[in-house]
């Protein structure tokens, strides 16, 4: 039988039952466009993380607790916070430490001229507008001075500026976080997303201060800026907190240092696995759906076997059953997984859309390896659970074909 007759019997055969070739072939739909959404998505957040670390600079180093990473880029243990104000000062003398910021993170709430909003207490150093490019609207970001002090003073992000004191002047205007009152010495600039924290919701105090307010004698994470070579201030730094934390044997340490090239690994490791998860959950809905048109191709196999019969009786030769069976699956299938692709597409871009509205900096990533990879499984899944039926259709009788009611 020629390809063309062989398409055109094909399709009309499925179009007689045009209700139910639309429902068998729903779950290669659903599943085809879930893994290229899953996988889009995933693409595109990776990207996103990835631009917000190198927005950062290219040389900068993350001192954090906890033991070195791993050969697979990930944490041994569960961190127990383990550096000091000590570490801070020491790391800061070095003559090749051009910038240094302890980091802690708070959530909290601020009230100021009768208004209250939930915000992000960003303990932090002098050096934060520097490291960050940190734009001012009004008034100045806090001082060494103001660090060393533990001074009660805050910079507000746009955002809390604009809910606490709407349009007035919000430098030297009080505002109250954690029973505590900050002087407000500065408004930044918007700024929109950074390492996956919204910083116009932020209030920037001195990493002192915060330490005061909620009673810590731990600092999160110190962001170095080096002016040697990444990997000369890696090992400088590590002799320098070993030292102060009295170790001896480096298999001991209770810290880490971490170059940019080692979080965007690490975050690509963890983005990749949890995609390739995600795809293999989203990838069930492909076998069920492929069971689901074996089971149609059998019972059009049994409602067809007169029809079977006759054709053979005419000259059709087990081939030519074989290959409608097969290219009526295969035709299912490629249909579903195109019409799941353009649906994935759709719903990728609807999501990055809808992302935008409350996180800038998401771009719309197709993921070209999940649409060959959607396309090729459908075709396959046409071609393997099409066989089985076609392979009975093909072995029956001529005669108990026809004798069949």
């Amino acid at each position: 039988m020629r390809v063309r007759d062989l398409m055109t019997v094909s399709v009309g055969s499925l179009q007689r039952t045009l209700g139910r070739t639309l429902l068998s072939m729903l779950g290669i739909v659903i599943g085809i466009m879930s893994v290229i959404l899953v996988l889009s998505i995933g693409q595109s957040a990776r990207s996103y993380i990835v631009d917000q670390i190198n927005s950062l600079g290219s040389d900068l180093l993350f001192v954090e607790s906890g033991q070195p990473l791993s050969k697979g880029g990930a944490a041994t243990t569960i961190p127990k916070e383990v550096m000091k104000e000590r570490d801070y000062k020491t790391l800061k003398r070095q003559p090749w430490v051009e910038h240094i910021v302890g980091i802690i993170l708070k959530t909290d709430e601020a009230t100021a001229n009768g208004e209250t909003m939930s915000i992000s207490v960003w303990g932090t150093g002098e050096d934060e507008p520097v490291l960050y490019d940190m734009g001012m609207t009004s008034g100045a970001f806090f001082t060494k001075e103001d660090v060393e002090s533990h001074a009660r003073v805050a910079v507000l992000g746009s955002e809390v500026a604009r809910r606490l004191f709407g349009s007035d002047e919000a430098v030297g205007r009080s505002v109250k976080i954690s029973s505590n009152n900050y002087r407000v010495v500065g408004v930044a600039e918007k700024t929109g997303t950074r390492m996956m924290q919204d910083v116009d919701k932020a209030i920037y105090l001195p990493y002192t201060a915060v330490m005061d307010a909620y009673g810590m004698e731990t600092i999160m994470e110190f962001i170095i800026k080096p002016t040697i070579p990444s990997k000369e201030a890696v090992a400088r730094i590590q002799d320098l907190v070993r030292d102060n934390h009295n170790i001896d044997d480096p298999n001991k340490d209770d810290f880490r240092v971490i170059t940019q090239e080692e979080t965007v690994e690490m975050i690509g490791q963890v983005t990749q696995v949890l995609q390739l998860f995600l795809a293999a959950v989203a990838a069930i809905s492909l076998v069920v759906g492929g069971i689901g048109i074996m089971n149609i191709m059998y019972v059009s196999v049994t409602e067809r076997t007169r029809e079977i019969g006759l054709r053979k009786s005419i000259g059709a030769k087990q081939a030519d059953i074989r290959a409608q069976f097969i290219t009526e699956a295969v035709l299912l299938t490629t249909v579903g997984g195109i019409l799941g692709t353009v649906l994935g597409i759709l719903l990728t871009w609807i999501g990055i859309q809808i992302i935008l509205q409350y996180q800038d900096g998401w771009r719309f990533i197709l993921s070209l390896e999940g649409i060959g990879w959607g396309v090729g499984v459908s075709v396959g899944t046409g071609l393997f659970f099409g066989y089985f039926p076609a392979k009975r259709a093909a072995a029956l009788r001529p005669i108990e074909a026809l004798r069949y009611e």
